[in-house]
């Protein structure tokens, strides 16, 4: 236990002081216009885009956690004087029962299966080595290369990295519902959206019913976290900068910048760049390329794209098209495989009885019957739960009529509900569209005939009650099932542990497994080669 929460406070720590330095750097006196939890997920995304710049250079060590602590301290005790938090005697009393709620999740948390696919191998990986180029050989899954798996490599000690992994899950977790409940409370009465409360109330009765087991986040509950703070911070901000240049383009670069980095956790979330681009429309777009700025977006961008590259020989792998063709270790064909079978996976051919080939199975939406039941079960728990949070909402609130109007934020979220349906189509895994169910309560809010306010009593008091649902699940999980928090003979429990296999390229010695031992993957390279250049390993063919 002492483990989880000195780590979550030094992880935390990392994530905010970061934001601040970043923040004071780049925008001096004007990063006070955000709070502290804007602070700290402005922090949390750039320690991401750290973490992956620093790979190409050094392993992820604790040594490099360690060292940002330092400078972490130094910052903030020279900017300590700028630090004014003001929040309410009920802010605080919830913040830390939202801590509370949190350790338990996180010691209460198992694993998911994607953990021994690829996930563990991919942080073991970083924490012991620089990119290894081609090392999509080594399991063609490395190739996605998400930046969440890099910022798990940053915020993990290598002798509890498999308790890590669930800190930063926790961290992401609190920072969001914290958010939304301190947005709430303090009513922020600036902003001319008529729904944004609204909208956060729904988000935070979701989440604390939904969200009860870190050991499901993976890397798609994260990313559905970051979108929901960057549209909830999209819509805050739109008006109150909208005639303010200075901060507006502050904004901006923010907002693009968080859309880079929700994107490199899983592309399945480009559609989040409709928000700056709304924006960007409206800007002059000449003044905005050109400044310093726009510089530092492009050099993300590039760190980003550089990074597959090296990885899979692929700007957006699996997206073949994107491969480079004339590099040696591009995984062109391993993505044209990778997509059919994921296709194949996805739209639930291998449960279908029927005498359609896969090719005319994928066409005409003939797969919907099939997928339907496969997944009706979980289609309906989540339906219920966003219908749970609505009447959680309507007894929490009051309600007038209005004049129905859309507005360009309507509109802009319209349009990302539609673009979220093209992309569930190619990709209908309930868990990656969390999303999608999420925003069709935005969509009920913009076609309602009806502006709402909460009832702060009754608000705060579900608040509480779905904080003890959520702890007791967790709870009642542990004494249930007798749960130890020791991972490592939890994945011998479940029969996921494998001694690493010593394997030999060359001179080039690297393991199969996915755990204990690094360079490590699920593939034997019998066809590749090896060289080195410079301090670098290249994999090719």
């Amino acid at each position: 236990m002492f483990n989880i929460i000195s780590h979550f406070i030094i992880f935390f720590f990392v994530i905010f002081s970061n934001g601040l330095i970043y923040l004071n750097l780049i925008y001096r006196n004007n990063f006070l216009i955000f709070n502290f939890f804007e602070i700290s997920i402005i922090g949390l995304i750039l320690t991401g885009f750290l973490s992956v710049f620093l790979n190409f250079f050094f392993p992820l060590s604790s040594s490099l956690l360690v060292l940002n602590v330092f400078v972490g301290i130094i910052t903030t005790y020279l900017l300590r004087k700028k630090l004014i938090f003001n929040y309410n005697k009920i802010c605080k009393l919830f913040f830390v029962l939202f801590f509370i709620l949190i350790i338990a999740n996180i010691y209460g948390s198992g694993f998911s299966d994607d953990l021994n696919h690829y996930h563990g191998s991919t942080i073991i990986n970083s924490d012991n080595h620089k990119y290894i180029v081609g090392s999509n050989f080594l399991n063609h899954l490395f190739g996605t290369s998400s930046i969440w798996l890099s910022l798990h490599s940053f915020l993990n000690f290598e002798n509890t990295f498999l308790q890590d992994i669930h800190v930063l899950n926790g961290i992401i977790f609190y920072l969001l519902i914290s958010y939304l409940f301190s947005e709430i409370i303090y009513d922020q009465k600036s902003n001319s959206y008529r729904n944004l409360l609204s909208i956060s109330s729904i988000l935070i009765f979701f989440f604390l019913i939904k969200y009860s087991r870190l050991k499901e986040f993976g890397i798609d509950r994260p990313g559905v976290l970051i979108y929901c703070f960057i549209i909830y911070f999209f819509i805050k901000y739109f008006y109150i900068f909208k005639n303010n240049k200075k901060n507006n383009n502050i904004f901006t670069c923010i907002l693009i910048k968080l859309c880079i980095f929700l994107t490199s956790i899983k592309i399945t979330f480009i559609s989040c760049f409709i928000l700056p681009l709304i924006i960007l429309i409206k800007s002059n777009l000449n003044k905005l390329i050109f400044t310093k700025n726009a510089l530092f977006l492009y050099f993300l961008l590039i760190i980003i794209f550089f990074k597959n590259t090296l990885i899979s020989g692929c700007l957006i792998y699996p997206i073949d098209f994107t491969c480079i063709t004339y590099l040696d270790w591009n995984s062109k064909d391993i993505a044209v495989k990778l997509y059919d079978d994921t296709n194949r996976m996805y739209k639930s051919y291998d449960f279908y009885g029927g005498e359609l080939d896969l090719e005319n199975y994928l066409k005409n939406f003939n797969w919907i019957y099939t997928w339907l039941s496969k997944n009706i079960e979980e289609l309906n728990n989540f339906l219920f739960t966003l219908l749970v949070s609505f009447i959680l909402f309507l007894i929490s609130s009051k309600s007038y009529k209005k004049k129905f109007k859309l507005n360009k934020i309507d509109l802009a979220l319209i349009f990302i509900f539609f673009v979220n349906i093209i992309i569930f189509v190619y990709s209908p895994v309930i868990r990656f569209h969390h999303m999608l169910v999420i925003l069709s309560g935005f969509i009920y809010f913009i076609f309602s005939n009806k502006n709402f306010y909460y009832r702060k009593n009754f608000f705060v008091s579900i608040i509480f009650i779905l904080l003890v649902f959520n702890f007791s699940k967790n709870i009642i999980r542990i004494n249930k099932s007798d749960f130890k928090n020791n991972p490592y003979i939890h994945i011998k429990e479940v029969g996921w542990y494998t001694p690493p296999v010593k394997m030999n390229l060359n001179n080039f010695k690297y393991y199969k497994g996915w755990i204990d031992d690094s360079p490590i993957g699920n593939k034997e390279l019998i066809k590749n080669k090896h060289k080195k250049f410079m301090t670098y390993d290249i994999i090719y063919r």
